[in-house]
């Protein structure tokens, strides 16, 4: 087994070299890594989080056009920020990213801050992801440590054990410090991305093809299939959800704003709740409506049903047409009328977004 570079710092400096060897030539080509704007490269980093390059590309450039400076962002409604985020996904990023153009704004002079120590103090950002900005946009020689890194890092040094845990995680830490060469952060942090991304895949990795196969220790030694340990999959539970279609005479269609802290938190959404053991959908949906909105309703019919998976659960959304009963809709700040036909700045979630659609068919028919 070849030492580690802890032992031989000159393992390191080897495979410093020859990633960025091959980085020269292998790199992917972005949108974001033309440019050497920090704010650009910040919102970048918070899209790609959990979330893959093709999918982030078009939101990257629709944001930047709507948001083009951290001023922009700070002063736009959340409504308005929100709804250029929609459909992307883990909506907790948009609110924080928000959240901290308004920070940077009243703290930084509206310029993205340039240490980590300052970057990892805004909503959203971890170590990682204040490490890779301050890699990227100001050439600091500091480590990163999202997936791909994290995989990269524990292959090569056979570094054993659940990589997210605290002893496991801070040797990694280590590790990828140790491969920053003077003045080569920013080549260093994108090459070990893109080498995690197309070649140290997490299953079947592509060792044949790997500029760092002969002193990676889990090729060597064969361990490249169980670094990192594969995680148990898990069954995600599945809820039937009912949700209440009100349309006005004007054909605007009634909406809920969900809370900010919980699920899809800011997000507009038809009335909703989910279905109890035994219970009918029909009476689960008169239920949640006597509970969220005090209202009775008459269930006029059954409009669509879209079926949608988040990160920890499956749903089965069953939307029915209503009319409330001797009553009427409550009205305040968080509730609003999407009217007929026009988007508006209403952002939804992806399986209302979808119901939207089952009812715009119906109304063409």
């Amino acid at each position: 087994m070849k030492p580690d570079f802890k032992e031989d710092p000159r393992t390191a400096a080897w495979i410093s070299s020859a990633l960025l060897r091959w980085f020269r030539t292998a790199a992917r080509p972005m949108a974001w890594r033309e440019t050497r704007d920090p704010y650009r490269i910040w919102v970048s980093e918070i899209m790609l989080q959990q979330t893959r390059v093709g999918t982030v590309a078009p939101y990257y450039e629709r944001f930047l056009r709507k948001f083009p400076d951290a001023a922009s962002l700070a002063r736009a409604p959340l409504d308005d920020v929100l709804k250029a985020w929609e459909g992307l996904g883990y909506y907790s990023r948009a609110r924080n990213l928000h959240r901290a153009a308004a920070i940077v704004v009243a703290r930084h002079g509206a310029k993205v801050p340039r240490t980590v120590g300052a970057l990892e103090a805004l909503p959203g950002i971890g170590r990682s992801t204040a490490g890779a900005i301050a890699a990227i946009a100001f050439g600091a020689d500091v480590p990163i440590l999202d997936a791909n890194a994290r995989r990269v890092v524990a292959r090569l040094f056979a570094v054993e054990g659940d990589p997210r845990s605290g002893g496991v995680e801070g040797i990694l830490w280590k590790r990828s410090a140790g491969l920053v060469r003077k003045g080569k952060g920013r080549d260093t942090a994108l090459a070990m991305m893109d080498l995690g991304a197309v070649v140290c895949l997490p299953n079947a990795p592509s060792c044949r093809e790997c500029p760092l196969r002969s002193r990676c220790s889990s090729c060597l030694r064969r361990l490249q299939d169980r670094i990192p340990p594969k995680r148990a999959r898990k069954v995600l539970p599945h809820h039937d959800i009912v949700a209440a279609v009100f349309r006005r005479t004007d054909g605007a269609l009634y909406l809920l704003r969900r809370p900010s802290d919980g699920l899809l938190g800011g997000l507009w959404a038809f009335p909703s709740g989910k279905r109890d053991p035994g219970e009918t959908l029909e009476g689960a949906m008169r239920r949640s409506l006597r509970e969220k909105l005090q209202v009775r309703a008459v269930i006029q019919r059954e409009v669509g049903v879209v079926r949608h998976a988040y990160s920890h659960y499956r749903i089965t959304l069953h939307g029915f047409l209503c009319e409330t009963r001797g009553g009427a809709l409550p009205e305040g700040e968080a509730t609003g009328w999407l009217p007929h036909g026009v988007e508006g700045t209403f952002a939804l979630p992806r399986a209302d977004r979808k119901l939207l659609e089952f009812i715009h068919r119906e109304e063409e028919r």
